[in-house]
Order: structure tokens, then sequence, then C-alpha cells
């Protein structure tokens, strides 16, 4: 099994660098106003500039009427491969549907879910694990989110065995500013959980 990790809630180049740097699958920049973590269409498309080929942008956006439209970025013209939207009647074929709570009954074949908690939520174990339980039977491809960090990943992957783990207050040192020891650790032990 392989799984693949998101690191989310991206600000500044050095943290977009520094999640790449240790393995990284995909990056999130988020433009929905009210999140601690969010940037500006602009600044977001300008920190995708570095990251490199086989390492995906994600837009996480409100909903689809503020996605912007995908275009795979390069060095000489930023973009975003996917978008991440809290709608689950989204049927764009470049999306991960987002929901927070319990997984939507019916998606689109193939589409991509991230299952997450409330926002701002601190769950207790038990309130952990019966989220991964029921990410566990869902048969889309799960983006298992909700207070993963480096701690709790390796258990997470190996109980719902997701297609990806996604993370941002898990690996920071404070909204919007990533901790670098943090990441590489999130990413080791997700890596090291999927073999």
């Amino acid at each position: 099994m392989t799984v693949l990790v998101k690191i989310c809630g991206l600000t500044n180049q050095a943290d977009v660098d520094a999640a790449v740097a240790a393995g990284a699958d995909l990056v999130g920049f988020v433009l929905a106003a009210a999140s601690p973590r969010a940037v500006a269409l602009e600044r977001a498309l300008e920190l995708t500039r570095r990251v490199p080929a086989g390492v995906r942008t994600v837009a996480v956006c409100e909903d689809a009427a503020t996605a912007p439209v995908t275009v795979p970025g390069t060095v000489s013209r930023p973009g975003f491969d996917l978008v991440q939207i809290y709608d689950t009647s989204t049927l764009r074929g470049d999306a991960i549907v987002a929901t927070r709570g319990a997984p939507p009954e019916t998606l689109a074949d193939g589409v991509p879910v991230l299952l997450d908690l409330a926002f701002g939520s601190r769950p207790d174990v038990d309130e952990l694990r019966a989220h991964w339980q029921r990410a566990a039977v869902v048969r889309a491809p799960v983006v298992l989110a909700g207070s993963l960090d480096p701690d709790n990943v390796a258990e997470a992957v190996r109980i719902v065995r997701p297609w990806a783990v996604d993370t941002a207050r898990g690996v920071e040192s404070s909204p919007g500013t990533k901790d670098h020891q943090l990441i590489r650790r999130f990413v080791a032990a997700a890596k090291e959980a999927a073999r």
C-alpha cells in the first residue's frame, strides 16, 4: 500500500520548500478568507512557482463558485493541479470533495473525498478513532484529515488505509507557520506506516 501526503495551509515559500523537501505529494493553499491560513489567490499562485513536477498543488476553497480553474503549474506559469471544495455536490474532474463530519452518502466514481472534522475541533483519542473507523469503510479514495499530527498519523494510516492523509495545524508552530521538523516527521511516519 502507498499513501500520499498533503501538507496544507501553506503561506510562505520556506514552508512550501520544506514540505517538498520532506517528500509531500500534495501541497495545499487555503483561499477561504475566514481561515487563519488563508492566502490571496495571487500569493498562492506565486507560491506554486517552485513546486516541482510530481508534487501536486491544491487550491482549498469553500465552494465551486469560488474555486479557480485548475491549470498544472510550471516554473514559468503558476497554477493548481486540483481544487479541494467543501461541497459534496461537486462533479468537477479536478476536485477533491471535502466534508466535515459524516462521509457523504453518494459520490461520483473515483472522486477523492476528504473527510475532515469540525473546524477548530480538538477531539480526544476516542473521537479520533471513531472518525478513522467511519473513514475506513468509505468506498471512494479517502483523503483523511482532522487533527492528524506526527504522533498519530501512523495509527490512522494503518486503520483507514487512505489514498492520502492531510495536515495543516498538526505541523504548525503557530497558525499559518509550519514547523519544518514536524513536517518531516509527519511525512516519514505516514509513509512508513503504509509499507
